[in-house]
């Protein structure tokens, strides 16, 4: 069955670096500027590992939600799935849920090639959750990316929903300090609510640097696949998975 044009257009062929598209500025801006922590958070529909449809809604009055999107072939995602086992482990019991949201294939290659069908962006999935050893839920975005359009194409944008449903928490990469301080405070405010107390939101903004993890980085082109790597390096100028050398 041929695949539509909106299908072909979002699962891209070969990485190209981050610009400016539908629902995204570059990435040294805010790369979503349509969505604001504040505001209600807009509402998805994907599908769990067992085929059974998941909407962001569902958590609604019961639980907290933070998700991350991510795949296979996405590095900086892959390295990061320690952090969410940990937050998955550390929340789950205080009315937490933390979910991977499988997106596109950010590096396609050989073995892990851009979607064509959604049996297949499903298998990757699998893939990823047994291979990384995945704890906390992971849901499919659909084969057009409807989900990850709505919350921006960064490659592993992550978001905290509070259980009233509003954005509480964006940012362009995860910053597990952040993460971690933004759950401690919803589980907080809720046991302070609970015994009658009171509290006040705050809004902060934060432009934080992160270390890149170039051995993770090596790992994850090779096991995506022949040409995964060299697309990285022609569209970004340099070799992503090759450490700097020292300077004397």
């Amino acid at each position: 069955m041929a695949t539509s044009s909106a299908v072909r257009e979002y699962n891209r062929t070969s990485f190209t670096q981050d610009r400016p598209q539908r629902g995204q500025d570059p990435p040294s801006q805010d790369f979503h500027p349509a969505l604001h922590v504040g505001m209600p958070a807009p509402d998805f529909a994907v599908t769990d590992l067992d085929g059974n449809t998941v909407r962001l809604s569902d958590f609604r009055g019961d639980k907290h939600v933070l998700f991350e999107f991510g795949c296979i072939t996405a590095p900086v995602f892959v390295g990061d799935v320690p952090t969410l086992n940990r937050l998955h482990a550390k929340f789950h019991d205080d009315g937490v849920q933390v979910l991977v949201v499988y997106a596109r294939e950010a590096h396609p290659g050989e073995r892990y090639s851009f979607h064509t069908s959604f049996e297949q962006k499903l298998s990757h999935a699998r893939d990823l959750q047994r291979l990384e050893k995945i704890r906390c839920p992971v849901v499919v975005d659909s084969l057009e990316g409807d989900a990850h359009h709505l919350y921006g194409l960064r490659a592993s944008p992550v978001y905290a929903v509070s259980k009233d449903g509003l954005l509480v928490y964006k940012a362009g990469w995860l910053v597990p300090e952040e993460a971690e301080l933004v759950l401690s405070q919803l589980v907080l405010a809720d046991q302070a609510q609970a015994e009658g107390g009171r509290t006040r939101n705050v809004y902060s903004e934060r432009l934080t640097p992160l270390v890149a993890d170039y051995a993770g980085h090596a790992r994850v082109f090779a096991r995506a696949g022949k040409g995964a790597r060299e697309d990285a390096t022609r569209a970004l100028g340099r070799d992503p998975a090759a450490a700097p050398q020292r300077r004397a």
